[in-house]
């Protein structure tokens, strides 16, 4: 049986950090096995979401990119709930790995980000967080090969906390 090929990257920084960003490429959405001329992808600074179910986009890519909605869709966010456009795009990650015909929404983000990575598209790989000498490092690969389990060389427990004593939570 042949090898899986995967697409992986990691990014680093210098310190432990609370949001999770890295460029991405997005562009109208097309089939590129089939597409004899693609769209010209635009880059964006993309905040990767766990909590989130499906990836967003700004009013910028819309514009940028020249997207035109496919239709309507009620989201439930942190600010409650509101019927936004829905648009068809492909997305590429550092890895170079690109996703075709990606649904996304168009809808407000913070922190200078344009686009939203959701766990439709993370949920197609392997995700990692550590923060190793209080500096935070992420990798993504797709598509999964295998499963990270850090639990695997068994460990011995830690002894019960006593009542009333120090250093207990």
């Amino acid at each position: 049986m042949p090898k899986t090929r995967s697409y992986a990257f990691t990014k680093r920084y210098p310190t432990r950090v609370n949001t999770l960003t890295t460029p991405v490429t997005v562009s109208l959405g097309f089939d590129p096995r089939t597409t004899k001329s693609f769209p010209a992808p635009k880059q964006f600074i993309a905040i990767w979401d766990t909590g989130a179910t499906n990836s967003v986009i700004t009013k910028k890519v819309v514009r940028t990119c020249g997207l035109k909605p496919i239709g309507m869709t009620q989201v439930h966010h942190a600010g409650g709930v509101s019927n936004r456009e829905v648009f068809l795009v492909n997305i590429g990650l550092p890895s170079r790995r690109g996703f075709a015909h990606v649904r996304v929404t168009e809808g407000d983000m913070i922190g200078g980000a344009d686009v939203l990575i959701g766990m439709d598209i993370i949920g197609e790989g392997d995700f990692a967080v550590t923060h190793k000498d209080g500096k935070t490092t992420f990798s993504f690969r797709v598509p999964s090969v295998g499963t990270i389990d850090f639990r695997r060389k068994r460990i011995p427990p830690l002894p019960p906390f006593r009542k009333g004593g120090s250093g207990g939570i």
